[in-house]
């Protein structure tokens, strides 16, 4: 399996271009200083799989992840820890404090830098059972950290969340990283430690907007028919597995909006601008809304970015 986990990120390493090409689907607010209006969310892209929700003087964090940690520690496993100076510079860009974290899966990239987060922004963590006490063998507090469960509803300021089950995309077969972390485990030190732990979705309503999000799937495990239509549809799309359930999940979500998240090379430091990495083939993501007839426009979102969702 590290095996595997290496041969992906070799493959990564060699990333194809930026958003020039697709700059048509890229949307932004063109005054990203504007009131946030009534009746609408606005949206921040972090990277990776990380993003800021903002409704009604409130803020909510989704995966957020700056470090960007190199290539060779994890490719070699090596010792990562946050970049505290990059962490504060993509804080930089956000609200000075959140209402919560939301945790989708408990990998380095999605939970490294959340204990830093929250510390500055003094957001409680929302997460599965893994990522919640590999943060807690970081230090963060317990009163500061809450377990949720798939088919659970969490009201926090104006957000209603509703968890979902979902699953982790494969490579080669299997999920990279695969175990759980116990209420005693060690600090996470090398990647491999930040184990995927329970993958969760979730859909977060709030000014009469809906939003799924989760970091990807499997094809066959489509999200669950109650949801409903949303408006727009945050679906991940690192590996070839969310490629092929593609269809499924929007078919079931019926979103006004898509955008597939987790498509850059996590690897580059933010100041490097938006790469996508050789494995998400965005390309195959438009001709398959095309082909199989799929509602919502698809949209692309640059970091730090706002798009206010209305």
């Amino acid at each position: 399996m590290k095996l595997a986990f290496c041969i992906l990120l070799l493959s990564v390493q060699f990333a194809s271009a930026g958003l020039e090409k697709h700059s048509a689907l890229v949307v932004a607010d063109k005054d990203a200083s504007a009131p946030l209006p009534r009746n609408a969310i606005r949206v921040t892209y972090l990277g990776v799989n990380g993003f800021q929700f903002e409704a009604d003087g409130h803020a909510l964090l989704i995966d957020p992840y700056f470090s960007r940690v190199s290539f060779w520690s994890a490719a070699l496993n090596r010792p990562i820890e946050p970049n505290r100076e990059r962490v504060a510079d993509g804080l930089g860009h956000l609200q000075p404090r959140a209402d919560a974290v939301l945790v989708t899966h408990a990998h380095f990239d999605h939970l490294l830098d959340v204990p830093a987060v929250m510390e500055q922004t003094h957001a409680p963590l929302l997460a599965g059972a893994s990522a919640v006490n590999l943060a807690r063998a970081l230090g963060v507090p317990r009163d500061q950290c809450r377990i949720v469960q798939p088919g659970s509803t969490q009201t926090i300021g104006p957000w209603t969340i509703h968890v979902l089950a979902a699953q982790h995309d494969r490579l080669f077969g299997f999920v990279p990283f695969r175990g759980k972390a116990g209420a005693r485990s060690k600090a996470p030190a090398k990647p491999s430690d930040w184990v995927v732990g329970e993958a969760l979705a979730f859909v977060i309503e709030a000014e009469g907007e809906r939003i799924y999000i989760d970091s990807g799937g499997v094809p066959g495990y489509p999200p669950d028919v109650a949801i409903g239509h949303v408006d727009l549809a945050i679906l991940g799309a690192a590996l070839p597995d969310s490629r092929r359930r593609f269809t499924e999940v929007v078919r079931q979500l019926q979103p006004r909006y898509i955008f597939p998240s987790h498509q850059d090379d996590f690897f580059l430091p933010l100041n490097r601008g938006f790469v996508f990495n050789k494995l998400t083939n965005f390309p195959y993501l438009l001709r398959t809304h095309q082909k199989d007839h799929l509602p919502g426009r698809m949209v692309l979102l640059d970091y730090f970015q706002p798009w206010t969702l209305r």
